[in-house]
């Protein structure tokens, strides 16, 4: 990650207004629903850096939306919350969070100083604000105004970002040719490989397998929560508007409505400056309503609703207020709700027999796994397969049978592993291998490679830098284990 940070630092910085923005965005839907320990104003302190909660909420956006990058390329479907936490993404983000401050600490320690002077040239560096070769200080006001940034909050970015760049120049990039020899040699290696696939398991599932099923996992069959609540709505009134008014709130709000860092013109989007105008009176009325609510002069229709019937935001609101309080005006579709909550029904358990047909799917595949995984065991040493050639670690002539993403769980497994024979266990296969041969090739070191082995040697020490300062600096760890 660090290495990556100093290959693309200027681009990192310019986007952390994005990364800003989207946090706001990703507090008002609820993103990410974090533990931190209850007297805690920040999520960790490194030495004198304290790391709050904005910057784990903004470092965990990036990393989720990297690995949802990759998940979407590989499964085809968007990564949840649910599996972002199995996968220990917030861990990953606070240990990024704390790596960046280390070096800072070391940094600073180290008598490292970063001057004003400093800042200004590494500012007027982004293209994002330059036009033909020239800095534009309107530029870079309009930037802050839009990402809601203060010029200092933003330029001790680049300061935090200046100061741990000099601590990463700092690290060798040269790699001798010793060196080079032992980070070529995976990648001479090639392995000739026998392979059997097992996937057609036949399984017989009875009602009795999917009743023990039932019986250990019902808590994962939950009916949709539900919520007793008093409700009032103010809908957005579609009526017509002065075009002097339009104008007026337009030009206060004109910020708003921008293209490529341009302002458009009013005659333009009208339409949904108009929108927007209806949106805000509605909304004076619904706060003038939940003042009226709050005091008793009024009340609302009580109904029960249910967690599917209402947008994350309302629910995330739902979640953190207490049973007997009252929401302030939340916007849905066309209209501002008020609620206030009753009572928050518990969650039942679905029967047996609401879920039968979805039991039978969820447990069939977990039956074919451990099918699948009794036969690769039983046959691991006994097995003949089809030859398939020499492998390498970077194999990319594609292997019969076997997707590109198969292919490389295999190949790695194969060149991470001390056993002759073994298995890959994957969802719905078991791929068998047997190393019948091992050869080495000659083969020249390209400038590919040694940029790659550049990168390993240059992790290595990162890592081993890190390690060292960990523990020349306490680490104060307010994110809960249990969160």
């Amino acid at each position: 990650m660090i290495t990556w940070m100093q290959k693309h630092r200027k681009y990192l910085i310019v986007t952390v207004w994005i990364s800003s923005i989207a946090f706001i965005a990703a507090t008002m839907v609820g993103w990410g629903a974090y533990n931190f320990s209850s007297s805690a104003s920040n999520v960790a302190k490194v030495g004198n850096i304290e790391i709050s909660i904005n910057d784990f909420q903004r470092q965990y956006k990036d990393v989720y939306n990297r690995y949802n990058e990759q998940y979407q390329k590989v499964l085809n479907q968007p990564l949840d919350e649910e599996q972002a936490k199995k996968m220990g993404l917030e861990n990953e983000t606070l240990q990024i969070l704390i790596d960046r401050a280390l070096l800072e600490n070391f940094a600073i320690d180290s008598g490292i100083r970063i001057s004003d002077e400093d800042i200004s040239l590494e500012l007027q560096s982004f293209d994002i604000f330059r036009e033909n070769g020239q800095f534009l200080r309107e530029r870079y006001e309009e930037f802050l105004r839009q990402s809601r940034m203060r010029a200092a909050d933003f330029e001790n970015l680049i300061k935090k970002d200046l100061l741990i760049k000099k601590v990463i120049d700092s690290f060798p990039s040269i790699v001798t040719p010793l060196e080079q020899e032992l980070f070529a040699l995976p990648n001479r290696l090639e392995d000739r490989i026998s392979i059997e696939i097992i996937d057609n398991i036949g399984l017989k599932i009875t009602d009795e397998d999917l009743q023990k099923y039932y019986n250990e996992n019902k808590d994962n069959y939950k009916k949709d929560r539900e919520f007793e609540v008093e409700i009032i709505e103010t809908k957005v009134e579609n009526k017509e508007i002065a075009e002097s008014e339009l104008i007026a709130y337009y030009d206060v709000n004109k910020t708003n409505y921008t293209k490529d860092g341009e302002i458009l013109d009013f005659n333009n989007i009208k339409d949904e400056v108009k929108k927007d105008y209806q949106k805000r009176e509605a909304q004076k009325d619904a706060l003038k309503t939940y003042n009226d609510f709050i005091a008793n002069k009024i009340s609302g229709a009580k109904i029960t609703i249910s967690e599917v019937d209402i947008n994350d935001e309302i629910l995330n609101a739902i979640n953190t207020t207490k049973e007997g309080g009252i929401i302030k005006p939340m916007f849905d579709d066309d209209k501002f709700i008020s609620m206030k909550i009753i009572r928050k029904l518990p969650q039942q358990t679905k029967s047996f027999d609401e879920v039968k047909n979805i039991l039978k799917s969820d447990y069939e595949k977990i039956a074919k796994k451990d099918a699948i995984k009794k036969a690769a065991e039983s046959r691991i040493n006994v097995f003949r397969g089809q030859d398939v050639g020499f492998v390498s670690i970077n194999q990319t002539r594609q292997i019969k049978n076997l997707n590109e993403f198969e292919m490389q769980q295999l190949l790695s497994k194969i060149f991470t592993s001390d056993s002759k024979n073994g298995y890959l266990l994957l969802p719905n296969k078991a791929i068998l291998y047997k190393i019948t041969e091992q050869r080495i090739i000659d083969k020249k070191i390209d400038n590919k490679e040694l940029e790659i082995f550049k990168n390993i040697k240059y992790n290595l020490l990162e890592r081993a830098v890190l390690d060292f300062l960990a523990k020349e600096y306490k680490i104060i760890n307010n994110l809960k284990k249990d969160s």
